[in-house]
């Protein structure tokens, strides 16, 4: 009877035990109701989102911007061809290499550079 009581649940995830059952009534300006719709659509939010994190904690953790996202998945893809002139250069000798990494160290130049 012990090996049942700790046995794994399977199935269907239980729903949330806290439903959002209470609702308030705010009235904005329309400015205010612009600009609020701006700074959730900036985060990636809906308006009630965002002024329910801001009403319960004054804080929003922002995520990444398109901006930040598509510096991320470059830089990414010039560490992959990093990763792949290193094997190269072990493989078949350093001078070989030596043009491909200057190219490389030039690209992450003007990308660091153009922001």
């Amino acid at each position: 009877m012990c090996a049942e009581v700790n046995k794994p649940r399977r199935g269907r995830p239980a729903k949330e035990s806290a439903k959002l059952t209470h609702s308030i009534n705010l009235k904005l300006t329309e400015a205010d109701f612009v600009a609020l719709h701006q700074k959730a659509a900036n985060l990636g939010m809906t308006a009630t989102q965002y002024a329910r994190q801001m009403t319960l904690t004054g804080t929003i953790v922002d995520r990444y911007t398109k901006e930040q996202l598509d510096l991320r998945r470059k830089l990414a893809g010039m560490a992959n061809n990093l990763n792949q002139i290193a094997k190269q250069a072990n493989k078949s000798g350093f001078l070989e290499a030596g043009m491909d990494i200057i190219i490389v160290v030039e690209q992450l130049k003007k990308l660091l550079h153009d922001r």
